[in-house]
């Protein structure tokens, strides 16, 4: 029986990897080990370990990792940090692969550590374009990992075409699309009854029959000294639309992030966004944002929600800046500079058009499935990697 060994240390890689969590818990050769780590153990970002635990998930290990200060030297430092103490963990628990999620720096740790432990890293979307630096983490990881199980066929082209021999590199589809079909469709009145229950704490509530804006900006790395302006940007743009409710997540834990927290408190206290129209939310739960993603006038801002699963309901989206630059998108977005009349301009357009044409870039629901049965049956490479040149 294979051991797979899943780290995950945010709500957005963990959404990108449940199905394979699932698929590899009830896999008959394969036995599941699960580390958290990250900002799944920290309160300011919601606590997310509680739902992973919900979820019925037996966590093996736990990892605090987050060096505070929130600017590229910190950021850096907790990869360091990170690799440090999961290769103690690794040493424990002795996994025949190693799985590693997506793109950013904690991912960086995982497979730097793993791979330099002899131990086979299976890598997810590897083989995308974006911008900031997770587009050099993401190639990075590509080189450290022995399996690769891609999002589209173009990105697994694009890895075979950076030296990865043919059978090892798999297109099977994102595993966070097998959530999003799975998902129970609401209707908008019940998908605000559980927002307000279940997510938003204090006395004012959202109107569930108001249209609303769903909005997620975080930080870019590479252009960390421009992150304050970046964000008053996007606020300035936002208070041109007060006939609508606002729904803003906080900003993942990249460096900048508490810049831009800082600047979102400011506003929500000294200027006209001071009012129940708007709430910064640290986390919603998967069936409930999926649904918010599906009923929006238009998402807001640089998540790759945005470029991934919003097509599949054909959610217009304003992307904004760089973080997604070169993606594979659908026909619902269009792209913003950083920059307020920019902004309102396209978030106008948006809305005005309305919803567009589904869209089923990221796969058919059955990543996870698909990775299980793979890494139960594919004979592992050598450890010793061999790149075509």
């Amino acid at each position: 029986m294979r051991k797979i060994c899943a780290v995950t240390a945010n709500r957005a890689d963990f959404s990108r990897i449940e199905t394979m969590l699932e698929a590899i818990k009830t896999h008959p050769d394969l036995q599941l080990q699960l580390v958290v780590m990250g900002s799944h153990l920290l309160e300011i970002t919601g606590l997310t370990i509680q739902e992973i635990e919900k979820k019925g998930f037996t966590i093996d290990r736990t990892l605090y990792m987050e060096v505070a200060g929130n600017n590229p030297t910190t950021m850096t430092k907790s990869v360091g940090l990170a690799i440090v103490e999961l290769s103690t963990i690794f040493d424990q628990l002795k996994p025949d692969i190693v799985l590693v999620p997506v793109d950013r720096f904690e991912s960086l740790a995982m497979g730097v550590t793993a791979a330099m432990m002899n131990i086979h890293v299976a890598h997810t979307q590897g083989g995308e374009i974006t911008g900031t630096i997770d587009e050099s983490i993401r190639h990075a990881l590509t080189k450290l990992s022995h399996l690769h199980f891609a999002s589209t066929e173009q990105s697994r082209e694009r890895i075979i075409k950076m030296g990865e021999i043919p059978e090892t590199v798999f297109n099977i589809g994102c595993p966070g699309t097998d959530l999003l079909l799975r998902a129970p469709r609401l209707d908008q009145t019940t998908t605000f009854e559980r927002l307000n229950t279940e997510v938003i704490k204090v006395k004012e509530k959202y109107d569930p029959d108001k249209p609303y804006l769903l909005v997620l900006q975080h930080p870019v790395t590479t252009e960390f000294d421009d992150i304050e302006k970046q964000i008053v940007e996007l606020l300035e743009a936002l208070r041109q639309f007060a006939n609508y409710q606002i729904i803003m997540l906080w900003p993942n834990i990249d460096a900048g992030a508490e810049r831009i927290s800082k600047i979102i408190r400011h506003y929500l206290t000294f200027t006209e966004l001071a009012d129940d129209r708007i709430k910064i939310v640290k986390h919603i739960p998967g069936e409930i944002f999926v649904n918010l993603m599906r009923h929006t006038l238009c998402l807001v801002g640089n998540s790759s929600s945005g470029i991934r699963e919003a097509g599949y309901f054909g959610t217009p989206v304003v992307n904004i800046g760089s973080r997604q630059t070169g993606r594979e998108r659908g026909k619902n977005v269009v792209d913003a500079g950083y920059n307020k009349e920019a902004i309102i301009q396209a978030i106008t357009q948006q809305i005005n058009h309305g919803k567009y044409p589904v869209e089923r870039l990221y796969g058919d629901g059955t990543a996870g499935k698909q990775f299980a049965d793979i890494c139960a049956s594919i004979p592992l490479p050598h450890i010793q990697k061999r790149i075509t040149y």
